[in-house]
């Protein structure tokens, strides 16, 4: 079954992820980090599907190496780690400290 798609091209199941923006102004392009942060941390399978689709492994595996410690829940950068093969990290010392600080 195929993911029903807002005018803007995401997906319609995904709106709640994104409470602050205004959801029908989103673009897929100027907004790709958010987007694949909040699907890859809460999104639904059909989300997750379609996150892959449009964005691709290579591109969703530089941000997960880039922004996912810092982004992502714990739990989420470890799955995601796992499934995309992103072998040992170690993650930036500013990454460390700026995860150290939020509350």
């Amino acid at each position: 079954m195929a993911t029903e798609l807002a005018p803007n091209g995401l997906p319609v199941s995904s709106e709640w992820l994104f409470p602050e923006y205004d959801f029908a102004r989103m673009t897929t392009d100027e907004y790709a980090g958010v987007i694949i942060e909040r699907i890859l941390d809460r999104g639904s399978w059909a989300a997750i599907n379609w996150l892959f689709e449009r964005y691709g492994t290579l591109q969703i595996t530089d941000w997960v190496k880039q922004h996912g410690f810092r982004l992502l829940s714990p739990r989420s950068f470890a799955l995601w780690r796992l499934n995309l093969n992103i072998g040992d990290f170690v993650a930036p010392e500013w990454a460390v400290k700026a995860k150290a600080m939020e509350w």
